[in-house]
């Protein structure tokens, strides 16, 4: 059975190009059988297969002293092995907490993070889990009762970037034969048996269930229809990629703009896939079918609708586009400064700048970035700032008073912009509202005896 299960594992790396000789390789150990057996099947096979190999096991502290017991038996076992062993542990709760995500998120996104670093510190190649085939079946099903799409119904990919999954083609029960037969021992979390998860929901009461009134075959039959979808979604992707180069636009490496008139031509389908891949190819993220339909609902939506795709990835509809944008393009910077008449001010998105100036310089042209104001009228210093609700300003030509919340609104001003916007502001009125438009209060008039040229000028942001 040993021998049987070891060639099955070497046909399904060299069928799937897996592991190719040098490869280096970190074995993400949990201390469970599955985690067990491929580190004791991958140093069984080695030399042969002429591979380096390290352990990585991370401690997540979510079961107290089983957690710790847990990291104590991965030590121990890799020693035991003589391979080296790398642990990290943090505290998952407060890690999820703070982010705002799921526990089960959360300690995904703690354990690959440590595993990738881990990766690119020791100069390795590949990172190996031990996801087998129930876990496969358990994961298409999740999927298909969340409503996913192909991609979801592909399941678990037996490769993605520097992830290798060479358990893939194995059952729960014949890891735990391989591991009985060589005498192994592991640990079993508890957290595992709890049916108030949904995974371990449909591990332990649907997929059983299923086995013993429809399907003996559930596991194979699941895992051979996420074959199919797997190959046919990398034929989408494939076909969609060119696609993506026609209707989307990368403006910078934060921001990206898609062409809703052009994306609408596709068949709905094609628009969920289109989605995922700009969020995936521009963005290197991942994100569920729900958020793909949120986006694709702003299509329909009036401009100035906007979704949040992830923890920083923020899609807005203006008029003709949908804007992917990452956190750094429209995060407000933070301004509050003194400035004197006369005296510049420079940060790494805008410059402002202002000078006295005689009458016959005055230039008055449709450039709202240059404006001249009565310097008799302010006062001794200006305050350069975000503009706030409630701030409220007589724009040049009006005589009633406007919110400037309103005027952004009235200007068309895309959400991810209004951040960036700041007022000039002098003895608690605002002179200006940078770039857009005068107070009316300000402007220089047949009387005005002495001026003040006022710039703004905001920076284009380069691709680096």
């Amino acid at each position: 059975m040993i021998k049987e299960f070891i060639n099955r594992f070497r046909e399904f790396t060299q069928k799937n190009q897996l592991i190719s000789p040098g490869d280096k390789i970190i074995v993400a150990i949990s201390g469970g059988v599955d985690s067990v057996v491929l580190l004791d099947v991958l140093n069984e096979i080695k030399e042969q297969l002429k591979i380096e190999l390290i352990a990585a096991h991370f401690n997540h502290k979510l079961r107290g002293a089983e957690s710790d017991e847990d990291e104590e038996f991965v030590r121990r076992y890799c020693s035991n092995l003589g391979i080296e062993c790398y642990v990290r542990g943090e505290d998952t709760r407060e890690y999820c907490k703070s982010k705002k995500i799921s526990i089960q998120e959360g300690a995904r996104e703690l354990r690959y993070n440590f595993f990738e670093t881990l990766r690119l510190l020791k100069g390795f190649d590949k990172i190996a889990t031990a996801h087998n085939a129930n876990d496969n079946a358990e994961t298409v099903l999740l999927n298909l009762f969340r409503g996913s799409g192909v991609n979801g119904l592909a399941g678990i990919q037996v490769k993605r970037g520097s992830i290798i999954r060479p358990l893939l083609f194995a059952t729960r029960d014949e890891i735990e034969r391989y591991a009985e037969a060589k005498g192994l021992s592991f640990r079993i979390d508890s957290s595992n048996l709890k049916t108030s998860y949904r995974r371990n929901y449909i591990r332990l009461k649907i997929l059983p269930m299923i086995s013993e009134n429809i399907n003996p075959g559930i596991i194979e039959t699941l895992n051979r229809t996420a074959q199919i979808f797997s190959e046919l979604s990398n034929f989408i992707k494939h076909e969609v990629s060119k696609i993506v180069k026609f209707i989307a636009i990368e403006e910078n490496p934060d921001k990206v703009l898609v062409d809703i008139q052009k994306l609408k031509n596709y068949l709905y389908f094609i628009q969920e896939s289109v989605i995922l891949s700009i969020v995936e190819t521009y963005f290197n993220e991942r994100v569920d079918y729900a958020r793909v339909l949120s986006v694709l609902n702003l299509i329909d939506s009036t401009p100035g609708n906007s979704v949040m795709l992830t923890g920083d990835l923020f899609v807005y509809r203006d008029r003709t586009h949908l804007v992917f944008l990452k956190k750094p393009e429209f995060a407000k910077e933070e301004v509050f400064v003194y400035i004197h008449p006369g005296e510049k001010y420079e940060t790494d998105n805008f410059i402002f700048m202002s000078k006295f100036v005689d009458r016959d310089e005055v230039q008055f042209h449709r450039d709202s970035q240059v404006e001249y104001i009565d310097a008799d009228l302010i006062g001794d210093e200006f305050i350069l700032r975000n503009w706030q609700p409630g701030d409220w300003f007589i724009p040049l030509g009006m005589k009633g008073r406007k919110k400037v919340s309103d005027f952004l609104i009235d200007l068309k001003i895309p959400i991810y912009e209004k951040g960036k916007i700041l007022v000039l502001e002098s003895e608690g009125k605002i002179v200006w509202v940078c770039g857009l438009r005068l107070d009316d209060r300000f402007k220089i008039t047949d009387s005005t005896k002495k001026i003040l040229k006022i710039e703004f000028h905001p920076k284009q942001k380069t691709q680096t």
